[in-house]
């Protein structure tokens, strides 16, 4: 029995394809480089470059999550037709003399009943 070359080994082999597994490969392979070249100074430097960066995208996030809520807080505290509809569809709430009608779902129930 001849055994099979190394090369058809590896190709048998799942290997992940796509976008995010190109860039593991490419972001491990960096390291490597920095690693061999830097040595161990150099493999920090760019894993703390990493969490540099991976913490700024977060921070931005969070910035823009918490400029939403605060324009969010401004319209609650300023602008009472708009408290009135969140009251009214959050709660199912009518005025004195309306009625509030529910649409059903697929399976027949109300949907306010969930």
């Amino acid at each position: 029995m001849i055994p099979a070359p190394a090369s058809a080994a590896f190709s048998a082999r799942a290997v992940p394809q796509g976008k995010a597994a190109r860039h593991r490969r490419a972001r491990a392979m960096a390291l490597l480089v920095c690693a061999l070249v830097f040595g161990h100074g150099g493999y920090q430097l760019a894993r703390l470059s990493v969490t540099q960066w991976r913490l700024s995208r977060r921070l931005a996030a969070l910035t823009a999550e918490r400029e939403a809520l605060q324009h969010e807080q401004q319209r609650l505290q300023s602008d009472p037709t708009y408290v009135e509809g969140l009251i009214r569809s959050t709660f199912k709430v009518a005025k004195p003399g309306e009625y509030v009608i529910l649409p059903e779902t697929p399976d027949g129930s109300p949907q306010g009943n969930r």
